[in-house]
C-alpha cells in the first residue's frame, strides 16, 4: 500500500526548509553590530549640485574600532535637513529606501582607517539660503543576507554640514 503525503506533513517539511535555509539570516552576528559604535559617517564636503534640487556630497566612514570592518554600503538613504530664514526655521527629511536591500559596494577598512566616496543626494528646500544637512547612510552584512537580497542593515548617522 502506497502512503500519500498529507497536506499538514508538507507545509511542516517546507517550514522546516525555510527556517534551515534562512537561519543563518536570523542568529546574531556580532562582528557586525559591533559596526554600529565602531564606524564614523562624515560629511566631508557638500557642494549644490547645478542640476536643481540636489547636493554633491564626500563622504568619509572611519573605522575606530581594533579590527578590520568588512561589510557593504547599501542603497538606502535618509537626508534631514533645517532651513532657517527670516527668524523662523523648518525641519523635514526624505528618504530614499529599498524593501530587500543589497550590497551595492563592498568595503574593508582598516582600524584606524577611513574609507571615501562621493553621491549626489535630493535635498529639499535648497532655494532657502541656509540649509542644514544630516544623512543616514544603510551599511547591509554581506554574510547575512537572504535569497532575495534582504540583507541585515544598519544606519549610521552623519554629523551635521551646512551647505554653502
Amino acid at each position: 500500500m502506497r502512503r500519500t503525503a498529507s497536506p499538514l506533513g508538507l507545509l511542516l517539511l517546507f517550514a522546516g526548509v525555510a527556517v534551515a535555509v534562512s537561519g543563518c539570516e536570523l542568529m546574531p552576528d556580532p562582528e557586525f553590530a559591533a559596526l554600529k559604535s565602531a564606524l564614523i559617517l562624515n560629511i566631508a564636503e557638500a557642494s549644490r549640485s547645478p542640476s536643481d534640487g540636489s547636493v554633491d556630497f564626500r563622504f568619509e566612514l572611519t573605522n575606530r574600532g581594533s579590527t578590520s570592518a568588512k561589510s557593504c554600503l547599501g542603497p538606502s538613504r535618509s537626508v534631514s535637513y533645517s532651513v532657517s530664514s527670516s527668524g523662523s526655521s523648518s525641519t523635514g527629511s526624505s528618504f530614499t529606501g529599498v524593501d530587500h536591500p543589497g550590497c551595492t559596494r563592498e568595503f574593508a577598512i582598516e582600524s584606524g582607517g577611513v574609507m571615501s566616496w562621493h553621491e549626489t543626494l535630493k535635498v529639499p528646500r535648497l532655494s532657502e539660503r541656509r540649509v542644514e544637512v544630516e544623512v543616514n547612510v544603510q551599511i547591509v552584512n554581506p554574510r547575512r543576507c537572504g535569497n532575495w537580497g534582504n540583507c541585515v542593515a544598519i544606519y549610521l548617522k552623519s554629523n551635521t554640514f551646512e551647505i554653502p
